[in-house]
């Protein structure tokens, strides 16, 4: 009885002060009232995490049916792959700061609706400028879905429980790049190419759908900063001309490659210039002096990084020097996915018990130690050997990744999810882009240094310089993912000094 009469005065007193007793709201902050169950948000976003990452390497297996079909040159209906990644690089950022300031969820929910009509609209096109501007439409929508999921599924999970969650996230967008060519393949071989936009549209529904029953509500916040729309303005082509330019290196140090890097450079210091004066800037630019964000983040840039040269490599060296068929050499690199799978919710789980830190660095130095053996692999090596190292590789990064996206998303505020989630994405789109190209520079690099003429390709019946060129580019890559560790390393330390100081 006590405690009612105690508690009835507080309650008498809060309304009559006309106090709100009530914590401030943030935007990106779900109402407890309206808290669904996390592992059915966790399945609406993984759904739309995978459609938005297959769908950014499905198309490659059906560009040649496109260009039969359309009518065009080979080097035009490249920019039905290209435009994807190009337009996710530049508004990914951006959407992601649109969800701090108006919830992550309105926004995941706009960019599932965008998305699936993006795909509806690839799928009726009877031409390519039809076609490219369906795949902007469709690019935008994966974006703005992208640059909140994480931050959704971190604020549905408790912080035991995050590391799992995470982990399942990060599987399903490895699983959508890995898987892409596959079921693009088999959807080609049976069906015409528009089935592999058309097959988004009822998935897109349902997740759509799900999601309105399903994910929580965004609450309202009691003040709602400004958009940054200059910052926005500058970001985008910033990020547009750098990627780009990141992406033709491969073809060599042009003249047009360095004009675009000169202007991605120009617009970039006009953003960050009009950061620094704005109130409410777009990227709120003293993230980045916390170490522990910016540390994890340059670790997974890294990874991704070796990521992407590794992959682009492999199907080479066994098509080319191994001289498997396509079809075995797709199998056997269904290895990597499947590792993942199994190794990416499990290490999730293990940094929800141990903590992040140390799944992050065995993962790493598994990784490193997987690239090291493939990379010394001769072209008569046993099949059986070649997936088990993939594998092997796959089962490091899969360690690696749920508890590094956890350190990320865990090291800000409640008000900066959004910004990590994108940056996460951003990361990814660049680490990936960069290695492809830089694998492709170190592969046929050091195979022109050593023939003493220009290789573009695989040399018919020289199959040591190719594996010579091969065993350099993963040397190379292996290189990043050490300083990785160390910078994971670093960050344990960072953080324990921390914990001291507090």
């Amino acid at each position: 009885m006590p405690e009612r009469r105690v508690l009835r005065r507080v309650e008498i007193s809060a309304a009559t002060s006309g106090r709100n007793t009530m914590p401030r709201a943030i935007s990106s902050a779900t109402t407890p009232s309206a808290r669904p169950n996390k592992w059915i948000v966790l399945l609406t976003v993984v759904l739309m995490t995978f459609m938005s990452t297959l769908d950014s390497s499905i198309v490659n297996v059906a560009l040649p049916a496109m260009q039969r079909e359309l009518g065009v040159g080979a080097a035009d209906i490249q920019w039905v792959s290209s435009v994807y990644l190009l337009v996710c690089c530049a508004a990914v950022l951006v959407f992601g700061r649109l969800g701090d300031l108006f919830g992550k969820v309105r926004l995941f929910q706009a960019g599932v609706a965008l998305f699936t009509l993006g795909s509806l609209l690839c799928g009726l096109s009877a031409s390519l400028p039809a076609l490219i501007g369906a795949r902007v439409v469709q690019s935008l929508g994966a974006a703005c879905a992208t640059a909140n999921n994480m931050g959704i599924v971190t604020e549905a999970f408790p912080v035991e429980q995050r590391g799992r969650a995470l982990g399942i996230v990060s599987t399903f967008v490895s699983l959508g790049m890995m898987c892409g060519p596959t079921i693009g393949g088999m959807l080609v071989a049976i069906y015409p190419w528009e089935s592999i936009f058309l097959i988004n549209v009822p998935v897109g529904i349902v997740a759509f759908a799900v999601g309105l029953k399903t994910l929580p509500r965004d609450a309202r916040p009691v003040e709602r900063e400004r958009f940054d729309l200059a910052g926005a303005v500058l970001i985008a082509p910033a990020l547009l001309t750098l990627f780009f330019a990141l992406t033709s290196l491969a073809s060599g140090v042009t003249p047009a490659m360095l004009v675009l890097l000169g202007v991605g450079a120009v617009l970039l210091a006009a953003f960050v210039a009009v950061e620094l004066r704005v109130s409410s800037p777009l990227i709120q630019l003293g993230i980045f002096r916390n170490g522990l964000f910016s540390l994890n983040l340059l670790t997974m840039l890294l990874c991704f990084i070796a990521v992407g040269g590794t992959e682009l490599l492999l199907p080479f060296y066994l098509q080319d020097a191994c001289g498997f068929s396509s079809s075995v050499a797709g199998l056997a690199l269904t290895a990597i996915p499947l590792a993942m799978a199994v190794v990416g919710p499990a290490g999730g789980a293990l940094s929800d018990r141990i903590g992040c830190a140390w799944p992050c660095l065995v993962g790493l130095t598994v990784y490193a130690v997987g690239i090291v053996l493939v990379g010394a692999l001769p072209a008569t090596a046993p099949l059986a050997q070649i997936v088990g190292l993939m594998a092997l590789m796959a089962a490091g990064t899969g360690l690696f990744q749920s508890p590094n996206n956890s350190l990320v998303m865990g090291s800000v505020g409640t008000g900066q999810l959004g910004f990590a989630g994108s940056m996460v994405s951003l990361v990814r789109y660049m680490g990936m882009s960069a290695g492809v190209t830089g694998g492709t520079t170190l592969l046929y690099g050091h195979m022109s240094a050593l023939a003493g003429r220009a290789v573009t390709a695989y040399v018919p019946g020289e199959p040591e310089l190719f594996l010579a060129g091969f065993s350099f580019a993963f040397n190379v890559l292996v290189a990043g993912v050490l300083v990785g560790a160390v910078l994971t390393a670093a960050a344990m330390v960072l953080k324990r000094r921390q914990k001291r100081a507090a």
